[in-house]
């Protein structure tokens, strides 16, 4: 029915924004379980005035449509439950909380493990006996609160659909939030061996400039006899200087490659140096 997928696809455009938004605002998920909820309504009283023109369009609300936002509605509810309890500090305890989350996941998946093969196989098959409103031949195989729907907005199966979108979205959200907590521990490492009195310090000259002292210094034997590696004295300095230098070795060649001035830093500094001496005499 063309008014249902125009119906969807205002959802869509009203909840882009939330892929793009901040998941952890309050604010937000109430606004998205409302934009939900009305959908869903939307969809009720549409086929209240009118039914599907065929089995197959019926199948396809059913399997595909319905699922698409009750999924979503599952997700941003559990999602602000989540957030209520979520430990606000403690990153162990944060960590420890998602993957607490993430097994009772799979514990639900467990349960379904056929129908979920099912769906991710876009099989077709039993989709008249799954998505077809009225098959009560398969009541011993579903959750018992499809007892409770409204039979003529739901069928033995779709909610199982709605089920797996969620479970999906979920644990694509938890896995977001460990990669967080994982760079913001990196982070506060960094930032405990960093002693204060090396901040604020910043690389005025080109990275060309950096490259060419490093290999300076290390060809020179001046740190570690000559034995360290270009990639650590690299890293330091990213750390040291803020700046990132790229493809060190890349850069190096580019050096090599001068017809003149191969080392016109270093030069630089002898003539500054040497300037300086003469100056304070």
């Amino acid at each position: 029915m063309k008014k249902i997928a125009r119906i969807i696809d205002d959802f869509d455009k009203k909840i882009i924004d939330i892929k793009n938004s901040n998941l952890n605002k309050f604010s937000k998920l109430k606004e998205n379980i409302k934009i939900s909820k009305n959908c869903l309504m939307q969809l009720r009283l549409e086929l209240r005035k009118s039914d599907f023109n065929s089995k197959r369009e019926e199948i396809t609300f059913f399997k595909y449509q319905k699922p698409h936002v009750q999924g979503r509605l599952n997700f941003y509810i559990k999602l602000n439950s989540f957030l209520l309890e979520y430990p606000i500090i403690d990153s162990n305890k944060q960590r420890k909380f998602i993957n607490k989350e993430l097994k009772k996941l799979d514990a639900e998946k467990g349960k379904n493990l056929d129908f979920i093969k099912y769906c991710r196989l876009n099989e077709n098959k039993l989709d008249y006996f799954y998505f077809l409103r009225g098959n009560n031949q398969l009541d011993l195989f579903i959750n018992s609160n499809y007892h409770l729907e409204d039979p003529e907005f739901s069928t033995s199966h779709d909610h199982l659909v709605s089920q797996i979108i969620t479970q999906d979205l979920l644990t694509k959200f938890y896995a977001k939030q460990l990669k967080i907590i994982t760079i913001n521990q990196k982070n506060v490492i960094v930032e405990e061996v960093k002693p204060t009195i090396l901040r604020d310090l910043s690389w005025t000259a080109s990275k060309t400039d950096l490259v060419e002292l490093i290999y300076a210094l290390n060809s020179s034997g001046a740190i570690r006899n000559g034995q360290a590696e270009i990639k650590k004295l690299s890293n330091i300095c990213k750390e040291l200087f803020d700046i990132d230098l790229g493809n060190i070795y890349k850069t190096f060649n580019e050096i090599k490659l001068r017809e003149k001035d191969s080392t016109k830093f270093l030069d630089h500094l002898k003539f500054s140096l040497t300037k300086k001496i003469t100056s304070d005499l």
